[in-house]
């Protein structure tokens, strides 16, 4: 009998240690997020200072919620045409990302000519499909929105 119950509290401690190692170095439930867009809205050119209203145009933001061990991971990308003329917003790196947004440096291309190298974030991404993300340089000058059309959160 004691061979028995000895057996299976070994037995039970076993597996609540090995249910607390497992728990400890999971992820977090939604820790990596991608937000894309087939609806641009707005484009606000930073050279000549005028809004304008997208006509067509793609983006894409991934990211990982908290930092790896090796950094923040993110990228952000959209093209977006106002008639023929072709805005580009690039990101080149990461300064720090929340569930929200990505915060970084970027590249800002009209017509595949660089024409800014700006800070600043895209926010709203948090949002669910239906509602609008932005990006803004640190200084206002540069914008591009759009709706979000799908998300992959995990």
């Amino acid at each position: 009998m004691k061979k028995k119950w000895l057996v299976a509290v070994s037995l039970l401690l076993l597996i609540m240690t090995m249910g607390i190692a497992v728990s400890s170095s999971a992820a977090p439930a939604t820790y990596v997020h991608g937000v894309f867009s087939t609806s641009p809205l707005y484009v606000k050119d930073g050279g000549t200072g005028a809004w304008l209203t997208a006509t067509s145009g793609n983006a894409i933001a991934s990211w990982t919620e908290n930092p790896l061990s090796s950094g923040n991971q993110g990228f952000y990308n959209a093209i977006v045409y106002v008639g023929s003329v072709k805005y580009e917003f690039r990101l080149i790196n990461v300064t720090s990302t929340t569930a929200d947004q990505i915060n970084g440096n970027f590249h800002i291309y009209k017509n595949n000519a660089l024409v800014a190298s700006v800070s600043g974030t895209v926010y709203g991404l948090s949002q669910a499909v239906g509602n609008y993300y932005k990006f803004y340089d640190s200084a206002s000058n540069w914008h591009v929105s759009g709706y979000i059309t799908n998300r992959l959160d995990y």
